[in-house]
């Protein structure tokens, strides 16, 4: 069976990201690797408020996780996840590719990595005057009598 890229985000209290986060990014890890995903990237993002209070939680730091596995096994990872006391939420989407990086990089060990050098914008992202298109169509206004 193929294995696909899955983009995997999830939410931790901002009491356990801080200064329990390898431990957080160690308890991922193996959760997604138990069930035969190859992690691509761990992804720490900053501390945020949430929405609403989720399990007593106000604030939560969230983990991005690019990982390839089959897709058979992604409902076994739902499932873990969400029995897991460690874990606030959790939301696995197919990915097309990976983004750039924007927070602290983690093995699945949970050790800190450096960051990698942002990489320069594509040449087609650059701003500049966008060329111009046909005119719209006029449309006619409501009321107007016709001829």
């Amino acid at each position: 069976m193929a294995t696909n890229l899955y983009e995997a985000m999830f939410v931790v209290d901002s009491a356990k990201g801080g200064s329990e986060c390898p431990k957080i990014v160690r308890h991922i890890g193996e959760i997604l690797t138990r069930h035969g995903a190859a992690i691509e990237r761990i992804e720490r993002w900053d501390e945020r408020k949430l929405a609403y209070p989720i399990k007593q939680a106000k604030r939560g730091v969230y983990i991005l996780v690019y990982f390839r596995a089959d897709s058979s096994a992604i409902t076994e990872i739902r499932t873990t996840a969400n029995l897991s006391e460690e874990l606030l939420r959790m939301q696995i989407l197919r990915a097309e590719r990976q983004s750039p990086v924007k927070g602290q990089l983690f093995t699945p060990e949970g050790e800190a990595i450096s960051t990698p050098p942002a990489a320069p914008e594509p040449a087609a992202a650059k701003e500049g005057p966008e060329p111009a298109g046909p005119e719209p169509a006029p449309v006619e206004g409501r009321g107007e009598a016709r001829q």
